[in-house]
């Protein structure tokens, strides 16, 4: 299966900023994903990132993580 990697929109769901993934964080605590890579084509959904093999994730340029 060929994937269509655009900027900005996760190459395995679909998801974009304005359309995250809801992750569970806790027993009654969600948060949107999160970008993994500095391209941004790939979210930090566990699904979407289990599903990249290990050498290409070993790869990709990460962004760095800013803490508020």
């Amino acid at each position: 299966m060929n994937q269509v990697v655009q900027p900005d929109r996760c190459r395995v769901c679909g998801c974009t900023l304005a359309n995250a993934c809801v992750l569970q964080v806790g027993p009654e605590e969600t948060m949107p994903c999160r970008w993994y890579d500095f391209d941004h084509t790939l979210c930090t959904n566990p699904r979407c990132v289990g599903s990249i093999p290990l050498v290409e994730l070993e790869q990709m340029p990460l962004m760095r993580l800013s803490l508020p």
